[in-house]
């Protein structure tokens, strides 16, 4: 469990993982709450959703469901993946790095 912490956080903790939504990473030992992360979903997954339906458009005439389906995809696989693996990850650090903070043990 320790080695996926450390793979889902050195992840997390790139600038480049967060571009163009640097503003919305909490700090370290911020809790990353289930608000945060369906909002992180919806600013990547419907960029994501409109690109696949564009390509999906100029391929064949899709139905309306298709469409409607696929806006869903991407927002809904990102709060999956965010909300299963990345904020449990992200938030045993952050409780680490807060009681070593209460300990006074700094960052």
């Amino acid at each position: 469990m320790d080695q996926l912490e450390a793979a889902v956080n050195e992840v997390s903790d790139k600038d480049w993982a967060w571009w163009p939504f640097l503003w919305v990473r909490p700090e370290k030992h911020q809790h990353l709450s289930l608000l945060r992360v369906a909002a992180i979903s919806m600013l990547y997954g419907m960029p994501a959703s409109v690109l696949t339906e564009l390509g999906i458009k100029l391929q064949y005439a899709a139905s309306i469901p298709e469409l409607i389906a696929t806006s869903l995809v991407f927002p809904l696989l990102f709060l999956f993946f965010g909300s299963v693996f990345v904020a449990p990850m992200w938030n045993r650090r952050a409780s680490t790095l807060r009681a070593r903070r209460a300990a006074g043990f700094g960052a």
